[in-house]
């Protein structure tokens, strides 16, 4: 039973660090599709909004990676001390 749980709070961790990486990469994309067409200077605008919500959201799952590695040490020390 245990290794289901194990499972799917594996699945449940990349589905949010995946969606995070989409959606910062997809807002990024409409950004720059709204720069190009504001500025017409096709396809510089979309290639730039891809990157940097690419790196945005690299950063994001980075931070939340980490976040969740911090919360699970502090949990094993608090059972380890108890």
């Amino acid at each position: 039973m245990s290794n289901n749980n194990g499972f799917r709070q594996g699945m449940q961790i990349a589905f949010r660090l995946g969606t995070e990486l989409t959606v910062a990469t997809f807002i990024g994309a409409m950004l720059g599709y709204g720069v190009d067409r504001f500025f017409d200077v096709r396809p510089w605008g979309l290639a730039i909004g891809v990157v940097l919500g690419g790196a945005a959201g690299s950063m994001n799952v980075y931070r939340a990676a980490m976040l969740m590695t911090l919360e699970e040490q502090n949990t094993e020390e608090d059972d380890n001390n108890s």
